[in-house]
């Protein structure tokens, strides 16, 4: 948390006795103690904040950029490279995870081109300096620029202000358009959906080599790719590619029984190419032996097979999903009306109506100052973005004016395979070879260090010409349900804490109590196959009793992602939650 300076009163005494001091309207400022300087740091405040003749006041301002991918990202280095001693910066970033992800390269883990470390860059590495969350959002507060975090566990929650916030949420996974898209479909979203990806692809195919129902053999080798734009032909083609490379390790297979069908509501692939570099990936992906659906859209989705919006069905045991892509929930919590789903902004990054508050990257409508019209939800537009927003910061704190975001339009790149890729890079068109080289010096150039480019280079140099390789890699979680032990006397949940877990009780007794004018009174007492702690998981979080063991007691817990699933596709079970409790009481222990 941000920890505030006190202040004291300005002594009008001699100058030996002189303190800190500000003035009623400066918001306080505060920073590391750690890292602040001495005299140095005390600095008579400017522009309209202006304090009394004479009165001086330590100046640390503090940014807080909410999300790590690349607009985030982008904005807390732009900020560490060119802040100033006499700026007195001090930089906090929240991110779900301590990494920054390579969406662009991750279809070649599919392919098993690139391994997890390649599209992963520890954001510790490449922020020396900046306080990193690793934690969840619970809330934001635009008008006091703070944030409420949470941290999963049992009262975990941490709330920090800022004098300049920074919304880099990105987008989400929606699915809720197509009915049981959401139930049956493989994601594309994280690393663990495109790990797990590639060992469906390999299940698929044990499955295929032994089953002896040729209908259902055909459903295991039938893979459907929702989506034609950079994502869906990226996946599409590294599928393909690997599917195919992989019958060798299965005689038993043809090639031809394998089906890789890739199915978008548009008309043609790749909409920010031009025409005739998308016909020609369309006719290398024809040649691969990838069928095109397009102008359908996929209408609904079952464990065996999809429904495409002409009314054909396609029997599949594989629906990738590369569409779907939705509002970050806490962007409808704001207090602002949403631009198709993104929060508008003004050229300068700015969001108007909250000083001191910028939004970047995919969740952010900033206008393009030429058209008017925002930008596209891409990776250079966020890059732009987050820089022109860490320097237009610098630029308000030394009062300098601000400028309008121009993200650098270099070009366009796609790499469908080890040795082919199409690129549209400042009028050049490139198809094939040159594409893939020109695709990857890119992608090199964007790495943070020349370690991080001579490794990601070396890789793809040693798989250009090595077999590939049919390793899965389970990543299966075993402790969806965790057995917890708790001594007598320990508090399991206390009241008015964040909750974090639903608990059921499986040897032991517990009691609940609640406080009344500052007094716990019992309420019930709970054994074996009693549960607890749905009440804040269901509500606002917080706890709403204090739950002690009396014994040694043991239960199984559920976190709350697990536990918000189950119910969400369960009713019946938050029904049965809901219900109220008859008022039983165990006999106290003699």
């Amino acid at each position: 948390m941000w920890h505030r300076r006190p202040s004291s009163a300005l002594l009008a005494a001699d100058a030996a006795s002189l303190c800190h001091t500000r003035p009623p309207d400066l918001p306080l400022l505060g920073g590391d103690p750690a890292r602040r300087r001495r005299p140095r740091d005390v600095r008579r405040v400017r522009g309209a904040q202006r304090a009394a003749p004479g009165a001086l006041v330590v100046t640390r301002r503090r940014v807080l950029i909410l999300g790590g991918g690349h607009a985030g990202v982008r904005c807390a280095r732009e900020l560490l490279a060119h802040r100033r001693p006499a700026d007195e910066l001090d930089i906090t970033l929240v991110s779900r995870e301590n990494v920054e992800v390579w969406h662009g390269l991750m279809p070649q883990i599919v392919s098993g081109v690139l391994q997890a470390q390649h599209v992963l860059i520890p954001l510790r590495e490449i922020l020396p300096g900046v306080t990193i969350y690793t934690r969840e959002i619970e809330s934001i507060d635009l008008s006091r620029r703070r944030a409420v975090l949470g941290g999963g566990g049992e009262g975990d929650q941490v709330e920090v202000e800022a004098d300049y916030l920074v919304i880099a949420l990105g987008s989400v996974t929606d699915l809720s358009r197509f009915p049981g898209l959401t139930e049956h479909a493989l994601q594309t979203k994280t690393i663990g959906d495109f790990i797990h990806l590639r060992n469906h692809l390999i299940e698929m195919l044990e499955k295929a080599s032994v089953t002896t129902d040729p209908a259902e053999r055909q459903r295991l080798l039938t893979f459907v790719v929702a989506g034609a734009g950079y994502a869906g032909v990226e996946i599409a083609s590294e599928a393909n590619e690997f599917l195919r490379a992989s019958l060798r390790a299965y005689p038993m297979l043809s090639p031809a029984e394998v089906r890789v069908i890739a199915v978008d509501i548009l008309s043609r692939i790749l909409p920010t190419f031009n025409d005739r570099l998308a016909q020609r990936v369309v006719d290398r992906m024809q040649r691969r032996g990838i069928e095109l659906r397009l102008g359908i859209g996929l209408k609904e989705a079952t464990g065996s097979a999809v429904t495409l919006s002409d009314g054909s069905r396609i029997e599949t045991r594989s629906i990738i999903a590369t569409v779907g892509i939705g509002t970050n929930p806490l962007l409808r919590h704001l207090p602002i009306e949403l631009t198709r789903g993104r929060i508008p902004c003004d050229p300068f990054c700015r969001i108007e109506g909250f000083a001191g508050v910028y939004g970047v990257g995919d969740n952010a409508a900033v206008p393009d100052p030429t058209s008017g019209q925002p930008f596209g939800a891409m990776v250079m537009v966020a890059f732009g973005e987050g820089r022109q927003a860490a320097r237009n910061i610098l630029a308000d704190i030394r009062g300098a004016p601000a400028q309008p975001c121009r993200p650098t339009r270099f070009g366009e790149v796609a790499l469908l395979s080890r040795h082919y890729g199409v690129a549209q890079v400042r009028g050049l068109e490139l198809h094939g070879r040159p594409a893939a080289l020109v695709s990857r010096a890119l992608f090199l150039s964007f790495m943070p260090s020349w370690r991080r480019r001579l490794a990601l280079a070396l890789h793809w140099m040693g798989t250009a010409i090595l077999p590939d390789n049919l390793t899965p890699l389970p990543l299966g979680r075993s402790n969806l349900v965790v057995p917890m032990r708790f001594g007598a006397g320990e508090v399991i949940v206390r009241e008015g804490e964040i909750g974090g877990r639903f608990y059921v009780i499986t040897a032991g007794e517990v009691e609940v109590t609640q406080d009344v004018d500052g007094v716990p009174q019992p309420i019930r007492r709970l054994g074996p196959g009693a549960h607890f702690g749905e009440l804040a998981l269901l509500g606002d979080r917080h706890r709403t009793a204090t739950v002690r063991a009396i014994t040694h007691t043991s239960v199984l817990s559920i976190a709350q992602q697990d536990f918000a699933a189950l119910v969400e596709h369960l009713p019946e079970l938050q029904g049965a939650l809901t219900q109220p409790r008859p008022e039983t009481r165990l006999k106290p222990p003699e």
